[in-house]
């Protein structure tokens, strides 16, 4: 089935490893060995619901009643026209202890899905396809990675005559009799055998989880922001400036050089504008780190997504008694959860994707990736697979990459003439090259010049823009700017939220517009490369995402810039007052940082005096960087450090315990 037909909720199977497939189990299974023949283990495969390749649900189960068939008895049990079931039965109807069953099923209704061992099931369509020359009926796209490969090891290992009606592989068949009629969900049913039958194996990896889970809330409603991107309704930034499908465990940073972020990214904006916990975004002098208590997250979830107004206070959900109450990031109502991410896409998500969308540096990401996709010349096969891997097909960009690495083992290892190179290669080679032209689109669309020190200087300015720390950093400022809100006249309406994001956008995209005299476009404000930089982060740490909320903030604070959120913010006092908290946070981040150089280029200096220079060369940085990018006097500044608190005396501010925590939670983005 072609991912592209299916929402994020309907999605089932692990991305086929199309490498793995081409190099280790193709040639296990062609390779005459004299210790005996090639054995796969059962496939299993469930049998679901499915109208014009769409999901559906069975038809309510008959009651069972008994036949004869081939001359025996059988219990049959029929869901309309969709699939029927023989389990075979004593003369009496007690069912027989061989546990013997038909399965029949309407093709035009139902579908066989392999749950698990796509990969062993791929090995043998690769290898029928090839022998019976019928790629172009089925997968003609993956033919490059297969039909060669499959000839040159026919060849290699002298198979004069390969007889595939002679290979039996044996297959679990699974199907659940209570996941009929209405209120049936046999495929959340399936992703949940799926996760269990692959959790103990060889484990998926963290997008794939987050892609197939139904145990976290907050799974749930990712899945609803990449649903929504792959319907592009509003102008949201397109599906293919994502990443979803990558295969390593335990990943946090983008690997594709096209992508703008990826599901982890939209993983933690969910985590931390619906749960939270509060402390994380009404404290500004918080810092991220530490175990969350679960009880603090699902009660913030509550308010976030005003749970009182959308469901009941009890309710049952295919026999199971819920308390709203009770409900939470890891036990809520299955057949809810459409209710409960329509809710959150209503409001936080929609919020979400806005800023993702529409703020000026990740709208040119945008703009410039479509422009270069369609700029796209696919006629040659290997261009065709590089547009696929970076636009198209789940899982070929990996695939490309490890055929690339397995040419290059080969390159190294060869003593004879260089291996060819296959179409294969010629697309990651491809994709290589392409890197160069479409930082010359984004440097176009964003700063509109492709001089190469320009293009040099965008790169830098999106290697800061496209972090977690700095993405979760502006999400994070919405957070916070709404729970100011909430205090404000009125209080507040959650269907505003998009409204207020928006606003928001207008406000950022405002400062990177201004006018600000030569050599200091505010397009470069966040970059490490740039005249008085304000950007002094030495590390970009996911949860450093609370310094880069700072600078979002900061930058809301100039007059021209602020009119725009004004109406939103009546009193202006409690974002001054969040603003100076923020800003203190930061600087006790410059100071620590400026003191662990000294310690190193000055070894012989007193710890004290030490301090003192570190305070002092970060202050006169901030104030430069404050004055020059966002019109913050001397004299303000002065009079913020003389009215702020001194130096660490935050009662939740330990930024040396932070630091450590913060590598051992999010090692990469």
């Amino acid at each position: 089935m072609d991912p592209g037909d299916l929402d994020f909720n309907q999605l089932l199977q692990r991305d086929l490893d199309d490498h793995r497939v081409a190099v280790k189990l193709i040639p296990y299974l062609l390779k005459q060995e004299v210790t005996g023949p090639a054995l796969f283990p059962p496939i299993v495969a469930i049998l679901l619901p499915f109208r014009n390749k769409r999901p559906t649900t069975f038809p309510t189960l008959a009651d069972p009643t008994q036949v004869e068939h081939d001359d025996t008895l059988w219990q049959e049990a029929r869901a309309g026209k969709s699939f029927q079931v023989h389990r075979l039965v004593f003369p009496d109807g007690e069912l027989h202890p061989a546990n013997l069953g038909k399965l029949w099923w309407n093709q035009s209704e139902a579908s066989l899905v392999v749950l698990d061992g796509q990969h062993r099931a791929m090995a043998l369509l690769a290898i029928e396809r090839t022998l019976s020359r019928s790629w172009q009926n089925n997968g003609e796209k993956f033919r490059p990675f297969y039909e060669h490969q499959v000839e040159r090891l026919l060849d290699e290992y002298q198979v004069s005559e390969l007889d595939l009606a002679k290979i039996e592989v044996p297959v679990t068949v699974c199907w659940f009799p209570d996941e009929t009629g209405d209120p049936s969900r046999p495929h959340e049913a399936a992703r949940k055998l799926f996760v269990d039958v692959n959790k103990e194996a060889r484990p998926p990896s963290d997008s794939r989880i987050i892609l197939l889970s139904d145990g976290e809330l907050s799974n749930v409603l990712t899945r609803s922001l990449l649903s929504a991107l792959r319907s592009r309704r509003d102008s949201h930034l397109p599906l293919y400036a994502v990443e979803y499908d990558n295969p390593e465990i335990n990943t946090s940073r983008p690997a594709r050089w096209s992508v703008m972020t990826n599901i982890h990214l939209l993983k933690m904006a969910v985590n931390r504008c619906v749960f939270g916990p509060s402390k994380y975004l009404t404290n500004l002098a918080q810092t991220i780190g530490g175990r969350e208590s679960a009880k603090d997250r699902d009660e913030f979830m509550h308010a976030q997504l005003d749970l009182v107004s959308l469901l009941p206070e009890y309710l049952d959900d295919a026999g199971y008694q819920y308390d709203r109450d009770s409900i939470g990031d890891l036990k809520f109502p299955l057949g809810r959860a459409e209710v409960l991410a329509d809710r959150f896409m209503e409001t936080w998500g929609q919020a979400i994707l806005i800023l993702l969308s529409k703020a000026a540096p990740y709208a040119a990401h945008a703009a410039s990736l479509t422009k270069f996709k369609e700029n796209w010349d696919t006629t040659k096969t290997h261009a065709a697979l590089a547009h696929d891997a970076l636009f198209g097909g789940v899982g070929v960009y990996w695939t490309l990459r490890d055929g690339y690495d397995h040419y290059q083992d080969a390159v190294r290892n060869s003593e004879g003439p260089r291996p060819v190179k296959s179409d294969v290669i010629r697309a990651w080679d491809t994709l290589r090259d392409k890197q160069a032209e479409f930082d010359e689109h984004r440097a176009r669309e964003y700063l509109g010049s492709t001089r190469p020190q320009v293009i040099k200087r965008c790169k830098i300015a999106f290697d800061v823009f496209n972090t977690h720390a700095c993405q979760l950093g502006m999400v994070m400022a919405l957070g916070s700017l709404w729970e100011m809100r909430k205090k404000q006249p009125g209080g507040v309406d959650l269907k505003d939220l998009p409204a207020f994001a928006d606003a928001l956008v207008t406000a950022w995209n405002t400062f990177f517009q201004m006018e600000h005299g030569r050599a200091r476009d505010r397009k470069y404000a966040f970059s490490r490369d740039c005249s008085y930089p304000i950007n002094q982060i030495s590390q970009m740490d996911t949860p450093y995402a609370v310094y880069f909320r700072y600078f979002w903030m900061q930058a809301l604070a100039i007059p021209e810039v602020w009119q725009h959120i004004a109406p939103w913010l009546i009193n202006q006092d409690d974002f001054d007052t969040g603003l100076g908290h923020a800003r203190r946070l930061y600087m006790d981040l410059c100071i620590k940082q400026k003191d662990k150089a000294l310690e190193k280029s000055e070894p012989t200096l007193d710890p004290g005096k030490r301090k003192e220079k570190a305070e002092k060369l970060a202050t006169q940085d901030l104030k430069k960087a404050l004055r020059h990018w966002f019109e913050v006097s001397d004299q303000d500044f002065e009079a913020w450090r003389a009215g702020s608190a001194p130096h660490g005396s935050q009662a939740e501010l330990d930024l040396g315990k932070e630091e450590s925590k913060t590598v051992q939670m999010n090692p990469g983005s």
